[in-house]
Formats: C-alpha cells, sequence, structure tokens
C-alpha cells in the first residue's frame, strides 16, 4: 500500500486526492477487454466449488488435485468453511466439503485427507440442498428430502402472505426440506423467482429418479430443463444451477439412455463448468457479470469531471459494446449474450441506459437502444411502485438498489416523472425504522442505503426526512478506522474499501464537510495499492445458502465515484 500519514490539511488538498483519483482511472482502464466491456474476474465460492467436485465423484472419478487443494487452503481454524471468501464459518458449506473430501478419500486420493478430515466439527444437517449431495452418494433417504405433496395449499398460503413485507422474514420457507416433485405442475411454481424455477426442476428431476420414478413426470421435467438450456451450453449463466441440471441429465441418462440430445447437454454443461474455474483451483457462482461491470465502469468515468483526454474512446468503445449485448426485448441480462437467451433484469437495465445516456455514443443505434432500455423499465416497474430483479409480483420482490438505479436512469432521460414519483415514495415507504435500506445484492444495509439517498438527491428531495434518518444510520455505523463493513447478513465487519466508498459518496452527495465523509475519503487514500487499485472484498451477494463474491470492478468504481464527489466540492 502507498505510506502516507495525512494530516488533516493535508486530506483538503485538491492536488493529493486528485493524483489518487487519476491512479485509480489509470488502473480501471486496463480491466477493459480488447472487445470493449469490461470485466473483472469474480471470486471462488464453497458452493460451485462443491458441485463440481460432486459432478466428478458421481461420474466414479477423483474431483481435481487443484479443487481438493483449493479446499485445504480455505479450510479455517476451527476446521469449517465459509460460503465464500469472506470465510465465516457456515454449518452448510462445511457438510457439503466435508461430504467430498470423505468420498474423494474413499477413492485413493493421491492427497492424505485423514487429519483434515478429523479436524472437521460436527453439525446437523439442516439445509435440503446439501441432503441432497449426500443422499446422490447413498449417504441420505431419498424418501426423507421432500415436504409431503399434501402440504402444496399451505406453501401456497405462505407464498401469499410473504409478498406482505411485515410477514417476509418471518414466513421463510423451510430450508431442511424440499418442495415436493408435485409442486412442478402447479401454477404456483409458475410464481417462483426465476432462480428458483430453474434450481428446482434438476433437484425435482433427481427425487423423481430415486423415489416414484414417474416416466411421464420426469419426460416432463426433462423438456423443461432442455427448453432452458442457453447457447452456450449453461443453465442461466450460473454454476450451481448449471451444476445441478448436468447432474439431473446425467442420471436421466443412465436410467433411462433413450434420448441421443442428453449425452450432448451434459457434455457442453461440463465445458460451460470448466470455464468457471479460477487461478485458484475453485470455481466461480457466475462466469461473469460484464453488462454490471461495463455499465458500472462507464457511469463512473463519465462522472470524473476532469477526465484525461485519452479515455473517451475507451468510453465509446465500452458503450458499444452495451449497444451490442443489449437482448431483443430492450433490456440487458447480467451477463452479454449477443443470443438474447439470458433475460433481462432490472439493474442491468438501467444502468446500461443509464450509461449508454452518460457516454453520449452518438449514433441512430445507441439512441434506439436507450429508447429501449427506458421503455423495458416502464413496462416492468411494479405496481407498487418499486423495481424487483425480473418481472415484477412473480416470484420477486422490490429492491432498494434497483429501484434507485432505474430512477437515475428515468431522471437522465428527462421524462416519466410519474413512474420517477412512483419509485421515490416506494424508496420512502421502503426504509427500516433504524435508518438504513436492506438491499438484495449487494452487502447490504450501506449499500441499500447509499443508493437511496443518492437517488432521492439527484430526484430533489435533499430535504426528506427519510435522507437525514439514512445520514445518522451511516455515521452511527461507520467503524473507528474511518470505513464500513458488513457481511451478507448485516453483520458488522472488518471495513471495506466497496461499502467505504459507496457510504462516502452517498454522504458527499449530501454535505461535502460532512465529517464521516472526511474520514471515509482518508480511509479510501490510506488504502490505495502503489498501482492504483485497492484490495477487493466479499461485498457481491447472489443468495443465502451460495453467499458472495469479490470483484475488482467494484474496488475501482466506487472509490473513483468518492475521490471524484469530494473533489467536486471542493471547486
Amino acid at each position: 500500500m502507498i505510506e502516507s500519514s495525512i494530516s488533516e490539511d493535508n486530506l483538503k488538498s485538491k492536488a493529493l486526492v486528485k493524483s489518487r483519483l487519476i491512479r485509480a482511472i489509470e488502473a480501471l482502464s486496463l480491466m477493459q477487454k480488447s472487445e470493449g466491456n469490461f470485466e473483472g474476474e469474480l471470486s471462488s465460492s464453497t458452493f460451485p466449488s462443491c458441485a463440481v467436485a460432486w459432478i466428478q465423484l458421481i461420474k466414479d472419478e477423483i474431483p481435481e488435485e487443484s479443487l481438493i487443494k483449493w479446499f485445504i487452503d480455505h479450510q479455517s481454524e476451527n476446521g469449517a468453511w465459509g460460503l465464500d471468501t469472506a470465510n465465516q464459518t457456515n454449518p452448510n458449506s462445511t457438510l457439503f466439503v466435508r461430504l467430498i473430501l470423505e468420498e474423494s478419500n474413499k477413492r485413493e486420493n493421491e492427497i492424505d485427507l485423514e487429519q483434515l478430515i478429523a479436524r472437521i466439527p460436527e453439525y446437523q444437517q439442516n439445509l435440503g440442498l446439501v441432503k441432497l449431495a449426500y443422499a446422490s452418494l447413498d449417504r441420505f433417504d431419498w424418501e426423507k428430502l421432500s415436504i409431503p405433496k399434501n402440504a402444496i395449499p399451505l406453501i401456497k398460503v405462505v407464498k401469499y402472505l410473504s409478498q406482505f413485507p411485515i410477514l417476509r422474514n418471518v414466513l421463510k420457507p423451510p430450508r431442511h426440506k424440499l418442495p415436493p416433485v408435485d409442486l412442478f405442475n402447479t401454477s404456483l411454481f409458475e410464481e417462483f423467482f426465476i432462480a428458483e424455477q430453474h434450481t428446482l426442476v434438476p433437484v425435482f428431476i433427481l427425487i423423481e429418479l430415486n423415489t416414484t420414478n414417474r416416466i411421464e413426470v420426469i419426460n416432463s421435467l426433462v423438456e423443461w430443463l432442455k427448453s432452458r438450456v442457453l447457447g452456450d451450453g449453461s443453465w442461466f449463466r450460473v454454476n450451481y444451477i448449471t451444476a445441478l441440471s448436468v447432474l439431473a441429465l446425467i442420471e436421466v441418462n443412465r436410467i433411462h439412455p433413450d434420448d441421443s440430445e442428453i449425452p450432448i447437454f451434459i457434455n457442453k454443461g461440463m465445458d460451460w463448468l470448466k470455464s468457471t474455474k479460477n487461478q485458484d483451483g475453485g470455481y466461480r457462482e457466475a462466469i461473469n457479470l460484464n453488462v454490471w461491470d461495463t455499465a458500472l465502469s462507464i457511469i463512473t468515468l463519465t462522472d470524473v469531471d476532469e477526465l484525461p483526454p485519452d479515455k473517451s474512446e475507451l468510453i465509446q468503445n465500452a458503450a458499444q459494446w452495451l449497444v451490442d449485448h443489449q437482448n431483443q426485448d430492450g433490456g440487458w441480462a447480467f451477463s452479454g449474450m449477443k443470443d438474447s437467451t439470458l433475460p433481462s433484469d432490472a439493474d442491468d437495465t438501467a444502468l446500461g441506459t443509464l450509461a449508454l445516456i452518460r457516454s453520449k455514443l452518438s449514433s441512430d443505434e445507441s439512441n434506439s437502444s436507450v429508447d429501449q432500455g427506458i421503455n423495458w423499465l416502464l413496462d416492468n416497474q411494479g405496481s407498487d411502485g418499486s423495481w424487483s430483479t425480473y418481472q415484477p409480483g412473480i416470484g420477486d420482490v422490490g429492491c432498494v438498489s434497483i429501484t434507485s438505479h432505474a430512477i437515475e436512469a428515468l431522471l437522465a432521460y428527462e421524462d416519466n416523472h410519474e413512474s420517477i414519483n412512483r419509485g421515490i415514495h416506494w424508496l420512502q415507504r421502503a426504509i427500516n425504522s433504524d435508518g438504513y435500506w436492506d438491499d438484495l445484492w449487494l452487502a447490504k444495509r450501506t449499500y441499500g442505503t447509499a443508493c437511496a439517498i443518492v437517488a432521492l438527491v439527484k430526484a430533489g428531495f435533499e430535504d426528506v426526512q427519510e435522507i437525514t434518518k439514512g445520514v445518522r444510520w451511516l455515521e452511527q455505523n461507520q467503524n473507528a478506522d474511518g470505513g464500513w463493513g458488513e457481511d451478507m447478513f448485516g453483520n458488522p465487519t472488518e471495513s471495506t474499501i466497496e461499502q467505504t466508498a459507496w457510504s462516502t459518496y452517498a454522504l458527499l452527495s449530501i454535505d461535502n464537510d460532512n465529517l464521516s465523509a472526511q474520514k471515509g475519503i482518508q480511509y479510501i487514500i490510506e488504502n490505495q495499492h502503489e498501482n492504483g487499485t485497492w484490495k477487493d472484498s466479499c461485498v457481491g451477494i447472489y443468495w443465502e445458502i451460495i453467499g458472495g463474491y469479490s470483484d475488482p470492478i467494484y474496488a475501482s468504481v466506487f472509490p473513483i465515484l468518492a475521490l471524484n464527489e469530494y473533489l467536486r466540492g471542493k471547486e
């Protein structure tokens, strides 16, 4: 890191902050790919790594040595594993790894695992998806995996009641058992979140094959699975979902080997899974988030008031890449695919649209892309005024950061004030009584609060009481070192550069002389590396059972925004 003892007077020096900003811009520029997009390599996670090893075991193979070493390297001092690189002990991850290591050891793995296995603490199995892995290797009873099918009406009642925020955290579905296979044939299945559907179908196939084995049900599930495979051979471009799908098809092919397409799907799926392997030997959950990374980078660079002239072409190339990877429905998916097979989501569409507006890419094609993106956002705004990840009301809930980003895109388009105001009013209602906003996709209260404050300020609502509460909450939750940090569940942790930067940026948008913001800027400067980067941390969230990820793009764009906002206020 750059060693510096920064006094309050030096901190206020524009020259110091500007030099650090220029250095950070250069570092971000190096993350642009030759095709024009920005893309950071996501960190490895435990469940995706276990999922690949699971497939290898089912195929009577020994998991690759580099993967076994990844598990060894990431065992904590207490003998357990976490969900992700944050490595906070998680019983479900630990049970999953234990299964992989014990089964690998049975198959005469070259690495001696006895002592490592002996250190693993004992935990009770309380997650249906982990029990599924144990059942597939003859270590759990298939008949005990699912709740009875006569419970489907109860699931429907719980699903309905959970749409109300006050009941959502109380009425969570049971995690220790999986839904019954017969849920697939109900209208309720269509109301599940899209990622839940993609997870449950291969799970249902595996359960059905090992219980009642109804051919017509298996065929129906397999056809659903085959119809959702993407052009690159994956399912949803997500490791765990793809791994489950490949496992299901391996078992179908073994028991009912009359479908000549299935081996092709298996091989393509396996090839795709290999592409999610990182250099550290582990596997990441998604192949990339290049649309989000590209849009964030454009938005960040165009926000810089004194951008070096040689960066203009960089922005234009990135903007053209976004145009080229827009889906046919006018939205953007989280990962760029030109065949539109990966569904559009509201966050990537909002940021993609905002990035194109900010890039000022001059072409009829770009203008059309912007119009289509705005129309997609308008069509997918929920009846309550919020934006959810995919389709509002279809197994989805309003999201603070996504709603904030959609509002910013609509503001930049300079139209649709009614939709903007509906979104603003939803944000005002979504604040927690303690003064923070919870988010779904990044960690967590700091991100939700920062996004909501920025959106409210940009929409001209600087004086509302929600901003006052949000600012107070950020100030009260700042760490002693001047940064902010929390895990995916909202628990305080050591400071991270990403959470410090977006919290600082939000506070600066209200008051450039805010004392907490000044401490945040000092933290950002003191923790910058010589090459202009910062240490990335695990702040990205997938699901509570998968964990999160780090992305070096995040550790660049958010500090740049904060440093530039600080300089802007000193003009």
